[in-house]
């Protein structure tokens, strides 16, 4: 079993089964070191179809075992993270400052998986509560994400369930998963919160066979494991060859990656140092609305993804205009933004990139890991036809979208994306290049982790600064290469994330669908249709509100669209410390308006 090593057998507690993380893995586990960095919280207010007469669906034991049965399908999600010696992980001191300090522990980094731990409910993997109404079930989402971190090294996906107390609404759940990214990405957490809602809304029926532990674990292996065929049929010598010309292109690109600018904030020496305050905010269009964009991307022969970019940076250009004419911007500042690159960086899903017939299996939508990153650049700021024309009023107080970047100008410009993302996804290198990037980015996530764990020992538990110039306010000027913002658009996630359950066996991703998807993972297939009552799919429970709610990174700022029920969504999730609330609402309004002007009518 490639990558996985059987350590122990216990015969009453059964094997247990470790794996090295790979750096990738390491990084996101350094980031949840850094107060809950990178960890997610995935919301949904559940409700029954048939009120009173199906309340057992949302019994604490119902609900137990539908987390059991699903941590059983995705081993991942009830593994520790332990050193290779099977004890907790110890912090590295090192020698002099010029030593290696790899992962940054004394003993390499692995997950531990414990056959006995699957099959049974571990302590505050699932804690049970109640709420006046969902308006308090946001608030509580939004406290786990700011307070103390809910996960542990030992505890890396986490289940709260709470009842409304409202007896009108007594069959309505809300339900949230807090699960750290080093075992998991958004297509990932969709597998598993689909097969957890499907199998709770059996009832304890019949279930489809588990599939052994050891042929899951084959699966959940570092994406390095399932390259393509002709990648790992090269000789030893011509792959090391091809990750250190991998590692030189992804230098050279890093060090042209000079300038950029963002949204107006409060940025600091010490802002990497502390942990973000996440925020959120969101919107979305009509089903029409949606329709048109779609159909208009498709006209012009683009994706969403590749007109987003150019979307986002015509509405960044406009909430800074408006603060340029008000007198909240110098000539000086202005002068420099206008020259500046609009840089935005996102997650990719490297699977469909891996072994073809991993990804047929299960890989598509297997639980674990398996993202890079990617970084798009636009040109100059979108001045268009006002670049001579500055002290023109406004009735809004910042010049049209038609001024600032025209049609024309607006296909040319997610044209340039689409090229962008065409070389990078297609380049020969592309798995390499990827990995030299994770590589880099080990040592940035665990110096900024022991950077607020030393902050936190020496200041008693706090956010502290080594010094007073860290607190200084950086000038726009001030920062040679940022971001304008992250971000990507996740697509249509109706067929990933169904809204009613069971699914019945005609759906493509029901556990008893007679034809293989390279999304359902953890089923065999066929599996044998269930007999008698337990073949009745008549939905149970319904999903009313979904959302996601992110920890985000010291100064981070995403900007994310997603489908979902014939509509798109538009959301931000930032870090509260260096933006203001009311700056990300202004430019995410700006972000819809655009979509309408440009893809959300005939042009």
């Amino acid at each position: 079993m490639p990558g996985w090593t059987l350590v122990d057998t216990h015969p009453t507690h059964g094997r247990t089964f470790q794996r090295p993380l790979d750096e990738l893995e390491v990084c996101f586990f350094w980031d949840g070191r850094f107060n809950g960095t990178a960890d997610a919280l995935y919301y949904y207010e559940l409700g029954l179809s048939n009120g009173a007469q199906e309340a057992r669906l949302f019994s604490e034991a119902n609900v137990v075992r539908a987390w059991v049965s699903t941590k059983r399908r995705y081993p991942l999600a009830g593994a520790a993270v332990r050193g290779a010696d099977g004890g907790p992980l110890r912090l590295k001191v090192p020698t002099d400052s010029t030593a290696d300090m790899g992962t940054g522990f004394e003993s390499e980094p692995h997950f531990v998986v414990r056959e006995h731990d699957l099959a049974v409910l571990g302590p505050h993997e699932i804690v049970f509560g109640s709420v006046a109404s969902a308006e308090e079930a946001q608030r509580q989402a939004v406290a786990m994400l700011h307070g103390q971190r809910q996960l542990s090294d030992e505890l890396l996906v986490q289940l709260y369930v709470f009842r409304e107390t409202d007896a009108e609404r007594a069959h309505v759940v809300h339900l949230m998963t807090i699960v750290a990214h080093c075992v998991t990405d958004r297509t990932a957490n969709s597998t598993f919160m689909r097969c957890l809602l499907d199998t709770l809304a059996r009832g304890g029926g019949s279930e489809p066979a588990q599939i052994p532990l050891e042929e899951r674990l084959a699966m959940m292996t570092p994406p390095i494991d399932h390259a393509p065929e002709h990648l790992r049929s090269l000789s030893l010598a011509t792959r090391r060859w091809r990750r250190a010309i991998g590692m030189v292109i992804y230098q050279l690109r890093v060090a042209r990656r000079q300038g950029g600018h963002t949204l107006p904030c409060r940025l600091t020496g010490s802002t990497w140092h502390v942990a973000a305050r996440p925020g959120l905010v969101s919107t979305s269009l009509t089903q029409t609305q949606t329709a048109t964009v779609i159909a208009n991307c498709r006209l012009h022969g683009l994706t969403f993804g590749n007109a987003f970019l150019a979307l986002a940076q015509v509405a960044m250009t406009r909430v800074l205009y408006r603060r340029y004419l008000r007198g909240e911007i110098s000539e000086e500042e202005w002068a420099y933004r206008k020259r500046q690159p609009h840089v935005n960086g996102g997650p990719c899903n490297l699977r469909r990139y891996l072994d073809k017939a991993w990804f047929e299996n299960g890989g598509g939508g297997e639980f674990m890991l398996s993202i890079s990153l990617f970084i798009y650049r636009l040109p100059f700021m979108t001045l268009g036809a006002t670049a001579e024309r500055r002290q023109h009023v406004w009735s809004d107080g910042a010049p049209p979208f038609s001024d600032l970047l025209t049609f024309d100008r607006f296909l040319h410009r997610a044209r340039l994306v689409k090229k962008q993302a065409t070389a990078f996804f297609g380049h020969p290198l592309f798995l390499e290049i990827v990995h030299a990037g994770h590589v880099a980015y080990v040592p940035h996530t665990r110096t900024r982790a022991l950077r607020r764990m030393q902050c936190a020992e020496t200041a008693d538990g706090g956010d502290a600064h080594a010094n007073a110039d860290e607190d200084k306010v950086l000038a726009v000027t001030d920062m040679p290469n940022v971001w304008a913002h992250g971000g990507s658009s996740l697509g249509n996630l109706d067929l990933m994330s169904p809204t009613e359950y069971p699914l019945p066996p005609a759906h493509p991703l029901s556990p008893y669908a007679s034809v293989p998807h390279p999304v359902r993972a953890g089923y065999v297939t066929p599996s044998p249709l269930p007999s008698g009552s337990d073949a009745d799919t008549t939905p149970r429970i319904t999903v009313e509100n979904a959302r996601v709610h992110l920890h985000t990174r010291p100064a981070e700022l995403y900007l994310g669209a997603v489908t979902s029920s014939g509509r798109m969504n538009l959301y931000v999730q930032y870090d509260g410390n260096v933006f203001e609330e009311g700056v990300v609402r202004e430019w995410l309004d700006e972000v819809r308006e655009a979509v309408l002007w440009y893809l959300g009518r005939a042009q």
